[in-house]
């Protein structure tokens, strides 16, 4: 199953990216200053932007061979992703992101796990 694609500037080919082992979203609307009445306790908000991504992928097992072209990938700002994200009402959605957390382990056998969130750096169309 095809989840994300990547690629380093506007300008290159989405180059496909192997399945996480688990991929969930979170999603997250922008406001400007926002605070609740002390005297009714109402959320008192102004929403610059509806519905901003937060992707987390992880990887119960990489070859050394899988685990450094990701890792040198994850380094890049921005990545150009290319993703399943319902939230958005597509089934792709091209975003520029960047990674904010990035968690490896080393497994007795060499391989490894990894789990890494991206989150998304600009507005898309329909936010």
């Amino acid at each position: 199953m095809l989840i994300w694609e990547t690629k380093i500037s506007p300008d290159d080919t989405f180059i496909k990216q192997k399945s996480p082992t688990n991929y969930e979203g979170e999603v997250e609307d922008l406001d400007n200053s926002s605070y609740r009445s002390v005297v009714s306790g109402n959320l008192i908000d102004t929403v610059v932007s509806y519905a901003w991504s937060k992707l987390s992928f992880s990887y119960d097992y990489l070859t050394s061979e899988e685990i450094k072209p990701l890792m040198a990938l994850l380094k890049q700002n921005p990545i150009y992703v290319k993703a399943t994200d319902p939230s958005l009402g597509e089934e792709f959605k091209e975003m520029k992101m960047r990674c904010s957390r990035k968690k490896w382990k080393m497994l007795e056998t060499g391989d490894y796990t990894l789990s890494f969130n991206l989150v998304q750096k600009e507005k898309v169309s329909g936010q």
